[in-house]
């Protein structure tokens, strides 16, 4: 079950090897809408934002972090991906 914050911001993110945020765009579960979902490393956690513009949503993406754009071979629903 998905755990919908406001923001990342009292996320403890201590205990994941490789901690990064995957942004989506209408998914299965979250339609019309950008989710912003943390991951360790490929696995993702239950913890997602969800906002309705991607502006929102690069608001609330931790400072320091840096944006990959989508791959080719990315799921279609995938936006990009902060490190």
């Amino acid at each position: 079950m998905n755990r919908i914050l406001d923001d990342f911001t009292n996320v403890d993110v201590s205990d994941l090897k490789m901690p990064l945020i995957t942004v989506f765009f209408n998914t299965a579960d979250i339609p019309n809408k950008y989710a912003a979902r943390l991951f360790d490393t490929d696995k993702p956690t239950n913890i997602v934002v969800v906002k309705e513009t991607l502006d929102e949503i690069h608001s609330i993406i931790p400072n320091g972090l840096t944006c990959l754009k989508r791959k080719e071979d990315d799921h279609p629903t995938v936006v990009e991906v902060w490190l």
